[in-house]
């Protein structure tokens, strides 16, 4: 009798070992969840491409970058076009291949929470080309995938030299200001403060401090390229309207050497939230 429980044992823990490994090798198998990439439901018709499949496909895909060209320039795919979702026109792509070509064409943006390359991607399915496809996964993934296929600033670094280069979170974080500690410092009378928001964006959410200056993103941009002096070197606050924008300002503040400046963390958003 005791033979015969310990051989039921014996079955039991091959059985249990047997499932361990079909389940372990479904989760490797698997498709990337839903869950991980939020966007995909909200855009059924865009066809995604992952890191490993975009890499393989490299040499003959035609990959449009659909950001703005201040992100663009920062950093990019290596011979990525650059069209910005929006604006970008039918004409545009028949410029780089016919509706029928089976190259894939390719549109990425910042990550799995950014709409552009999913609303140009679309937009080109509508239009009637085939073999669309939106890398969601984004320039920063690929570049973590593929430094040597990355252009930094026009340049194509090492590995160590990109993760080198790239702000971090604790970098970004470190000059982040909850809104409180923000508005205090606006009114030392110490900091020149700048919103950098877009008209559409000032008016749908009105916002205004005294001696705050207004320019767009862009324009901010063209000024600490060019170290003007409509933007102080030091002791300066940025707002935007949800807190992304300033983390490409930071890689042209850095660029340009810019010192002791800090961002509403949240952008205007939050400090409305929050009662100012």
């Amino acid at each position: 009798m005791r033979k015969k429980e310990e051989g039921n044992m014996k079955k039991v823990s091959v059985a249990v070992v047997i499932a361990l490994f079909l389940v372990t090798l479904l989760n490797l198998t698997s498709p990337v969840g839903a869950e991980d990439y939020p966007l995909r439901a909200k855009y059924p018709t865009v066809k995604p491409i992952e890191t490993n499949e975009l890499t393989a496909a490299y040499g003959k895909a035609i990959i449009i970058d659909s950001r703005n060209s201040a992100e663009y320039d920062v950093i990019q795919i290596a011979n990525a076009k650059n069209i910005l979702a929006g604006k970008m026109t039918e004409a545009d792509l028949l410029k780089l291949r016919p509706k029928n070509d089976s190259a894939p064409l390719v549109f990425y943006c910042n990550g799995i929470t950014c709409a552009k390359s999913y609303k140009a991607a679309e937009d080109a399915v509508k239009w009637g080309f085939q073999s669309v496809q939106c890398y969601d996964a984004g320039i920063f993934a690929w570049a973590k995938a593929n430094p040597d296929k990355t252009k930094f600033y026009g340049k194509v670094l090492t590995a160590a030299e990109l993760q080198a280069a790239l702000i971090s979170d604790s970098q970004f974080k470190s000059v982040l200001l909850p809104p409180k500690e923000f508005i205090s410092r606006s009114k030392s009378g110490e900091y020149t403060v700048i919103d950098i928001r877009d008209p559409n964006e000032r008016s749908e959410t009105q916002f205004s401090l005294l001696n705050m200056k207004v320019m767009s993103f862009d324009t901010a941009v063209d000024l600490i390229k060019k170290r003007s002096k409509a933007i102080p070197t030091s002791k300066v606050l940025f707002v935007d309207n949800v807190g992304k924008q300033v983390q490409w300002l930071q890689y042209y503040l850095k660029q340009a050497g810019f010192t002791n400046y800090f961002f509403a963390e949240g952008g205007v958003l939050k400090l409305k939230k929050e009662g100012f």
